[in-house]
């Protein structure tokens, strides 16, 4: 509630959103939110940014009304309207006006974040982009930023993506749907129990990966662990900071059906670059809009051929000069 600083929920939810939107706030999240709003929208391309300096305030006065979010950078200006619960009834063209004014060359984005789509704000630019969706790209995102986040803005800030995608539930079973649980409760209990403890077992096996592998000589090699909350995967990851604009992390990742070892820029990296290491140091890879380790495992291979060939690709990239 210090972040949030208003009761009324529509307040409260712009608030926490403006306040994880900013890069320099002590979450350690960077651009995460940021860069998902854009992506969402498809106002920039995924690898771009919105460039340095970036500002963002609250309750921006106009000739007409308050802004909820106004986000101004080198590069671009953006305008969020934040509806919940409330109907959408605002000076869009005011808005659109004050924009136009405090942007001047720059790009300009206008976005209205509501539960459920609307053409509301079209007419005068504004994207409608739903809490769903956006929640949707930041999740898609998030395991890319949050080896820097501080832990405890990290629960907070999931807890609030959960909060944002419970608002529809209540609208979302349908009849047949409530009578198919009820009818099949039992069974259904049964099967997500058995998926609860198929999650556990995969997180197990990429924990017993992850412990067979040396990488504490190497000081610019993070490990950690991410998986989504709907999908069927979990993932060891390798954050290997080998020089300032080559952020590398090797994403090994176990699914129902095989393991694959995937190597990736972060977002800012310079994919074309990470292509042309991987070439020098002879690490064999196939792309498939991601660099992918032509290696693949079945589902209950032996821990240590995985270990063998992702210890190999650790090191060199990890004990490469540029690091």
């Amino acid at each position: 509630m210090e972040i949030a600083g208003y009761p009324h929920y529509e307040n409260v939810c712009s608030n926490i959103l403006a306040f994880f939107m900013d890069p320099e706030e002590s979450h350690g999240f960077g651009t995460l939110v940021l860069d998902a709003l854009m992506s969402a929208g498809d106002s920039i391309e995924a690898d771009k940014g919105i460039g340095g300096n970036v500002s963002v305030e609250r309750e921006v006065i106009t000739d007409k009304g308050r802004i909820d979010i106004l986000i101004a950078s080198d590069d671009h200006a953006i305008l969020i309207e934040n509806k919940i619960h409330a109907g959408v009834s605002n000076p869009f063209d005011d808005y659109a006006d004050y924009l136009d004014h405090i942007a001047d060359d720059r790009p300009k984005h206008k976005f209205l974040l509501t539960l459920y789509p609307t053409s509301e704000g079209s007419e005068w630019g504004f994207t409608n982009l739903t809490h769903e969706e956006f929640v949707g790209q930041i999740r898609s995102l998030l395991g890319h930023y949050v080896s820097d986040a501080n832990a405890r803005y990290l629960t907070m800030f999931l807890d609030f993506l959960n909060t944002l995608e419970d608002l529809r539930k209540g609208t979302r079973m349908n009849q047949e749907f409530l009578k198919l649980l009820s009818e099949q409760k039992d069974a259904v209990e049964d099967f997500l129990s058995e998926i609860k403890g198929f999650e556990d077992e995969l997180r197990k096996k990429v924990r017993e990966l992850g412990a067979g592998l040396e990488v504490e000589e190497h000081p610019n090699v993070h490990q950690w662990f991410y998986r989504e909350k709907t999908t069927l995967f979990d993932c060891l990851v390798h954050d290997i900071r080998i020089a300032g604009d080559l952020p590398v992390f090797i994403d090994t990742i176990v699914s129902p059906h095989k393991w694959e070892i995937q190597i990736s820029v972060r977002r800012g990296g310079d994919s074309s670059k990470l292509r042309d290491l991987l070439h020098q140091l002879e690490i064999p890879f196939e792309e498939e809009g991601h660099f992918v380790h032509p290696a693949r495992f079945a589902y209950d291979e032996d821990l240590e051929q995985i270990r063998l060939v992702l210890q190999e690709l650790v090191d060199k990239l990890a004990t490469h000069r540029g690091a």
